[in-house]
């Protein structure tokens, strides 16, 4: 779910802007510069729109068979006060056994989960654990146009270091000091970059 919340709300969506830049969510939080969305973004958006009609007639879906699927559930909006946090699971599945698995759909050609990517879904599986009572272990990150599967093991210490990561990123909304970035690789891909300078 794109969006910024008010006060000392963050969403599950600037986290991964936080985690891919610090200084991505600052531009969002503190100038109300919102990074204009890319061809990419645009056609995983697209993508995801169909994918509840095309999850109906595969014998795979997201990595499972479909022997294993319960029910696929889709955009089920999440929010905890306590965490002030929100956000809009795209897809999760339950299967048989019981178990739920949230799949972030990512129109991607890259071959690995990013820690922003990481960081978002253990966003995602907290939410969930809390919103739905029910334990997350793991997660997948769907990519398109391949359709390769990557799969995340949630650990217990990346969901208590969530917190953390919120009043972090709290931090960087609050203070009146550009952070540093991230990593100057990232720049040639960032759609705020010209407003970074060269420092």
């Amino acid at each position: 779910m794109r969006g910024s919340g008010s006060a000392g709300e963050v969403s599950v969506w600037e986290v991964y802007q936080y985690f891919y830049c610090p200084r991505k969510l600052y531009f969002i939080r503190k100038l109300g510069i919102y990074p204009p969305e890319r061809k990419k973004v645009e056609l995983g958006a697209e993508q995801h729109g169909r994918e509840p009609d095309r999850v109906k007639g595969r014998k795979n879906l997201y990595g499972f068979s479909s022997d294993e699927v319960g029910r696929v559930l889709h955009d089920i909006p999440l929010e905890d006060e306590g965490l002030g946090l929100f956000g809009k699971a795209d897809t999760v599945v339950e299967l048989r056994s019981g178990e739920l698995v949230p799949v972030d759909v990512k129109y991607s050609d890259l071959g690995f989960v990013t820690r922003a990517w990481r960081k978002q879904m253990v966003a995602y599986a907290v939410l969930l654990e809390r919103v739905l009572r029910r334990r997350i272990e793991r997660g997948v990150i769907f990519l398109l146009p391949s359709r390769r599967v990557l799969w995340i093991r949630l650990t217990a210490e990346e969901k208590k270091e969530l917190p953390k990561d919120l009043e972090r990123m709290r931090k960087v909304i609050d203070s009146d000091s550009l952070p540093p970035k991230a990593s100057r690789e990232r720049c040639g891909y960032c759609e705020v970059a010209k407003f970074c300078g060269k420092s």
